[in-house]
């Protein structure tokens, strides 16, 4: 082939990642491909660094993002003037229409850097003072107020909202050091573009950009960085703290553990790893610096570093809790049922977690260092357990609308937002009650979370029967079992309560608690927090009866007013009354 006749891009490539924007998980993709499941977090991510990307927002100079304690250096510097950036030819954009820009402007810009601006540009010191698109300006040194100029970071979030539209910068030169003399010329104005970064038509990424550019400042795994990675993103192969290893034989065998401990973040790169040395990792990197393994150290011994599984560390063989898959239900319908009666009960324990909450008193109102603490931890923690619980609700209630969005169901079985009349116990079920966080309830909560107990066996069938092969192409399986994992931490975290509150429930009255009993419906107080619950629950009807994950008008106008009923089941409980769910 002779060299006239080689393409010199290749627009055929169109593919765009088109099937992990698909609705549903395409066959022959594993989950990994799809964007939700990326493991990069845009900065600096794992896959490339989005910065690179953006260091070349404007065609024809390249910028560097620079934080500093030195005024003068921080900001976006710019780095080169790329005369041989792509898109100031205006042959480049012949196969791709849809990304050139305003041929007046890209004109304007080519000349310019070709020019005496490009030569004074080439030359050290200059710093993006300003950008203007859309009218409105930015302003990244607002010298007249005194300020100093926007950090790297800051300057480059900026930068990433810009849209591939015509935008004006401004440029200005700074000194070396204060005092020293700045040349001329000491300002520049630009037009350009926000440079497209990658081609509307085929999916390409920019020619602008060189090979190994966008991950050449990433760090590498198993070295240095991994001891001392600055900017953190070892979101999941380089845990910060974790949760120390649990007992020999699961979790059937943490009655006999302290729930405490078991609940007590431990620093992950620790070199001491004698389980019996083990330590709460303390508040700051800093603190924690000296018992950490060092630089060479890691490279040693990075073997000894723990695989982390559910939160935990694993040094052993992993027994993962396996759904029984014996016990699956026989028909979708029979699946949609359960359903419908699991997030009745779910909707009935966040209730009564909810009033239990706001039967302990408000920390802002004892005087006694050690109780207020107490307090501030327990109803933090059952706060945390009932969001999580009404979670769950609304969770359920999505396994049931895509079952039937799926016609796998005979008829509509959702949305399910009712009360469960029973709660399910050891031994036989008992009635759903409201009652104040004494000894017997706490107990009553932690018989409810209990692993392999009454709520958490029954979503194992749920898990059992959506791993089967019907199922598959709805990917529900991991929600039903997240939900699973959750009532883990429940159960462990009410143990945890239960040990704090400890020498307190051994006291009559107990000091924890306010003087509590349920307000009469008919009080105005009552009323107004039942009308306000409902109005909830309807919304949240609403939302769950379309089945929409996006719809974000009626979840959003429920999340408002379950704040608004928060301060009302406080100021209830301050005259002594409770919310009267049912």
């Amino acid at each position: 082939m002779s060299e006239k006749n080689i393409p010199l891009k290749n627009e055929k490539i169109f593919a765009l990642n088109l099937t992990a924007r698909a609705a549903k998980t395409v066959a022959g993709n594993p989950v990994t491909t799809r964007m939700e499941s990326g493991v990069s977090n845009c900065f600096p991510g794992l896959e490339f660094d989005h910065r690179n990307l953006d260091r070349r927002f404007f065609p024809g100079l390249v910028f560097e993002f620079v934080s500093s304690d030195d005024n003068l250096r921080q900001g976006a510097r710019l780095v080169q003037v790329d005369l041989n950036d792509p898109d100031l030819d205006p042959t480049n954009f012949v196969d791709s229409p849809a990304d050139q820009p305003d041929s007046n402007i890209q004109s304007e810009l080519a000349t310019a850097l070709f020019g005496d601006p490009g030569t004074a540009l080439a030359e050290e010191g200059w710093f993006l003072e300003s950008i203007t698109q859309g009218g409105k300006t930015i302003s990244l040194h607002q010298r007249a107020r005194g300020r100093p100029p926007l950090d790297g970071m800051t300057t480059w979030r900026l930068v990433r909202s810009l849209q591939p539209e015509p935008v004006k910068i401004v440029l200005v030169r700074r000194p070396k050091k204060q005092g020293d003399k700045v040349p001329t010329p000491r300002r520049m104005e630009l037009r350009g573009w926000r440079r497209r970064f990658v081609s509307a038509n085929s999916g390409v990424l920019s020619e602008a950009y060189t090979p190994g550019e966008l991950t050449q400042s990433l760090c590498s795994p198993w070295m240095h960085d991994f001891r001392d990675c600055a900017c953190t993103y070892w979101a999941s192969n380089h845990p910060d703290i974790v949760l120390a290893e649990e007992a020999v034989g699961g979790a059937e065998n943490l009655l006999t553990e302290n729930p405490v401990t078991d609940n007590t973040p431990i620093d992950w790169l620790r070199a001491d790893r004698w389980p019996a040395r083990t330590a709460a990792a303390e508040d700051t990197e800093g603190q924690n610096r000296e018992a950490e393994m060092d630089h060479y150290e890691i490279n040693q011994r990075w073997q000894d570093l723990s695989i982390v599984l559910a939160g935990h560390e694993v040094s052993r063989i992993f027994n993962a809790r396996e759904a029984d898959s014996s016990k699956t239900f026989e028909t979708p319908d029979l699946l949609a049922a359960e359903l419908v009666n699991l997030a009745e009960l779910e909707h009935a324990v966040a209730l009564e977690y909810l009033y239990a909450m706001f039967s302990v008193k408000n920390p802002a109102n004892v005087r006694d260092a050690s109780l207020r603490d107490a307090l501030t931890f327990v109803r933090h923690e059952i706060l945390m357990i009932a969001v999580s619980e009404m979670r769950h609700l609304r969770w359920a209630n999505q396994l049931i609308w895509e079952l039937e969005h799926a016609n796998l169901t005979t008829k509509k079985w959702g949305p399910s937002l009712g009360i469960a009349q029973t709660i399910p116990a050891e031994g036989k079920p008992r009635q759903r009650a409201l009652n104040p966080l004494d000894s017997e309830t706490l107990q009553s909560f932690i018989d409810i979370e209990q692993p392999s107990g009454t709520l958490d066996g029954q979503y194992v069938r749920v898990v059992a029967t959506l791993r089967q092969p019907k199922y598959s192409s709805l990917s529900l399986e991991q929600l039903a079992a997240r939900i699973l994992a959750d009532g883990m931490q429940h159960y462990s975290k009410f143990r945890e309560i239960q040990v704090i509150l400890t020498p307190y429930l051994k006291t009559t009255p107990p000091p924890h608690l306010r003087k509590i009993t349920t307000a009469p419906i008919n009080n105005p107080d009552a009323k107004k927090a039942i009308t306000l619950y409902r109005t909830i629950v309807g919304d949240l009807k609403e939302a769950y009866g379309l089945g929409d994950m996006e719809d974000a008008h009626h979840i959003a106008d429920a999340r408002t007013k379950m704040f608004e009923l928060n301060k009302i089941a406080e100021d209830l409980a301050n005259k002594g009354l409770g919310v009267p769910y049912f």
